[in-house]
């Protein structure tokens, strides 16, 4: 019963050190809660997409799973650097190891029950409305219902015994090794000045620069997906070697300039930061990291999110696209059969006769291509897919009375450009007479080959190419012409999805299923919403996790800080330094600490937008004018977040240091 009061007693008079650890231990118990509630829900089965949808959330909920076991101990590790010289006290006074372990269990098991219970509460609140927001996210019907699962609060009560029992065991692991005057004097310790470190700040800068390139210099999706994780370890060493290293030395420059060091707030500020810089850098560093994982992260989610609309307009070009190796007459006539039966009007009818796709191999930026067959992934870059058109179709399609001589033609860039009037395809060379900007039925896009249309004199010189194409690939596949149909429907959108359904099932009925494909711009919409809201919700949590794991981290470390700055402060005030210069002093020091990392992560992603726009391609998102737009938008509103927190810490940090006159 005495080592309960007592640890009760701890609890209360410990508020200021323990607060921020039982309220960031909450938060993860909450998120935790929250997340396990949306992955254990029957109804996200039945969702469209859910598959990817449900890979999507359990792979964030492993991520927060880990990143709050990583967070714990950190969080802990503040915690008890503040407490040992009150552990200490207590071992000076009469209480062994064994009775330090006891009352240690009994705060660790009240903090437990204070934070399971609080973080569980918070959670089904919280999580409720999170779902109410996903719901509204996605836009799904009643099957998609808020439920707290067993087998979720199971998950989450036992990662997190698991968490304090493993905080427990450092604790006591740390009791052992010390002995109790260390314990009494461990917060009067600080760090010797730190030497500059020549090799650490080049191989820190080495790092830096790498990455940096690697995301300026990639110029494939493909490469980017395979590059970006090699370029975010780099940037993440590069920035704590320069953190502990280049801060050092850029310190240690200021002291050497006397019109600037010989001022009593740069004074004390940089002796301050020299004396323990090599614990503020990694500090420091940390912020710097979890800032950009933030704007990183939202910049992202978000821009898929508001983009979504900009990703079908650019694939679509109508409400339901055929594509068939026969002739479509009949396909469209039961598509208006079934239009008559239900009702409905379809218009902007569009029918196209053309090659098959076949796959080339291009020389550079120049017009030579070479068949190629069995793309691999590598060759994606390189390699064209062209497609071939009669001029017949094309004067059709578009009104026009363009005329071609026998080795002329015209080109639509669909994805790629075409530079330069002549053009060799496997040997063969032709004179480009116009290269068009639109073509009726197909958007130009950005994808990870080129892609063009090209217009033939005539049949018969269409012909003659492709036979001579399909002998030099030995496919005879590409003798086959391809059939598109394309239409819309004069409908609301629960009606197209019906049509497009029922459309499905009755061309199954009455063609071959591998003679035809057919895509609904609605069904697209739908699983591309689930997909983006998803992923933005996702996007949420996270930035929320990481922006309360900065502002904690930035907190302990400025209460720390202040701490060991308390009695040097005292010392200053009783010689005659003024409360105004000690508001000086602490608001040049806590800027510093505070405006370092913040443009350190804002250069990050600077330096990131350019790999992430070509990873976002590979998404469907081709206008990185969204990306652009919100990712301004993400670093505004960090930024007045941080900035909120910058002042709230630079109170308790003046509270702290201040003697009382």
């Amino acid at each position: 019963m005495f080592y309960i009061k007592l640890a009760l007693n701890n609890l209360r008079k410990n508020h200021r050190a323990y607060l921020p650890f039982l309220i960031s231990m909450i938060f993860l118990v909450a998120v935790t809660t929250m997340t396990q509630v949306i992955v254990n829900n029957p109804g996200m089965e039945k969702l469209p997409d859910s598959y990817s949808a449900m890979i999507m959330f359990r792979l964030g909920n492993i991520i927060l799973m880990i990143f709050s076991v990583i967070f714990s101990i950190y969080t802990n590790s503040f915690l008890l650097k503040q407490r040992k010289k009150e552990i200490g006290l207590y071992n000076v006074l009469g209480l062994g190891k064994r009775e330090l372990y006891c009352l240690m269990f009994w705060e660790n098991l009240l903090s437990f029950v204070i934070v399971l219970i609080s973080g569980i509460i918070s959670g089904i609140i919280f999580g409720k409305l999170g779902f109410l927001i996903l719901k509204k996210m996605l836009g799904v019907g009643e099957a998609f219902v808020f439920q707290l699962t067993f087998d979720g609060l199971t998950i989450t009560v036992g990662l997190f015994v698991l968490i304090f029992l493993f905080l427990f065991l450092i604790n006591c692991l740390q009791i052992r090794r010390t002995n109790p005057i260390d314990l009494l004097h461990s917060s009067k310790s600080g760090e010797k000045e730190p030497k500059s470190r020549w090799f650490l700040s080049i191989l820190g800068l080495i790092c830096l620069f790498t990455g940096y390139a690697i995301a300026l210099l990639i110029e494939s999706p493909v490469d980017a997906l395979i590059y970006f994780f090699i370029a975010v370890i780099l940037v993440i060493v590069g920035t704590y070697s320069l953190f502990i290293s280049g801060s050092i030395t850029l310190l240690k420059s200021l002291k050497k300039r006397k019109n600037y060091y010989y001022k009593p707030n740069h004074f004390i500020s940089v002796s301050n930061m020299i004396y323990r810089m090599k614990q503020n850098a990694a500090g420091l560093a940390s912020i710097c990291i979890l800032s950009t994982m933030v704007l990183v992260t939202m910049a992202t989610t978000g821009s898929l999110f508001f983009g979504g609309k900009d990703m079908v307009e650019s694939r679509y070009t109508h409400d339901i696209s055929v594509s068939a190796s026969v002739p479509t007459d009949q396909m469209e006539q039961t598509a208006k059969d079934l239009a008559k039966e239900q009702g409905l009007t379809l218009k902007n009818f569009q029918v196209l006769q053309m090659s098959d796709s076949v796959a080339f191999m291009r020389e550079g930026k120049g017009n030579q291509f070479d068949l190629k067959m069995n793309l691999t992934v590598d060759d994606m870059t390189k390699a064209a897919i062209i497609s071939f058109v009669t001029l017949q179709e094309y004067n059709r399609l578009s009104n026009g009375n363009v005329q071609l001589a026998e080795n002329e033609l015209v080109v639509f860039a669909e994805s790629g450009d075409i530079i330069g009037n002549r053009l060799s395809l496997e040997g063969e060379d032709f004179k480009i007479k116009k290269v068009i900007d639109e073509f009726i039925g197909i958007r130009k896009q950005n994808n990870l080959s080129d892609v063009f249309l090209i217009v033939l004199k005539d049949q018969a010189k269409m012909d003659q190419l492709i036979d001579r194409l399909a002998v030099a690939s030995g496919d005879e596949h590409l003798r086959i012409p391809t059939y598109s149909l394309s239409f819309d429907i004069a409908a609301s959108e629960s009606k197209r999805l019906d049509f497009a359904a029922t459309l499905a099932k009755k061309y199954s009925q009455q063609f071959d299923t591998e003679s035809y494909q057919l895509s609904s711009k609605d069904e697209y919409a739908l699983s591309n919403k689930t997909f983006s809201s998803g992923f933005f919700f996702l996007g949420m949590i996270f930035g929320v996790t990481f922006t309360l794991a900065t502002a904690l981290i930035i907190y302990y470390k400025q209460i720390s800080e202040g701490m060991d700055d308390q009695l040097r402060f005292e010392i200053l005030q009783k010689v005659g330094m003024s409360h105004i210069d000690v508001k000086k002093v602490i608001q040049s020091q806590v800027l510093a600490v505070f405006l370092f990392p913040l443009v350190v992560a804002v250069i990050h992603l600077a330096f990131a937008f350019p790999i992430i726009q070509k990873l976002l391609i590979l998404f469907g998102l081709m206008n990185w004018h969204i990306f652009l737009i919100v990712t301004i938008a993400v670093v505004l509103i960090f930024a007045i977040l941080y900035f909120i927190v910058y002042q709230l810490t630079a109170r308790s940090y003046y509270q702290i240091v201040e003697r009382e006159t």
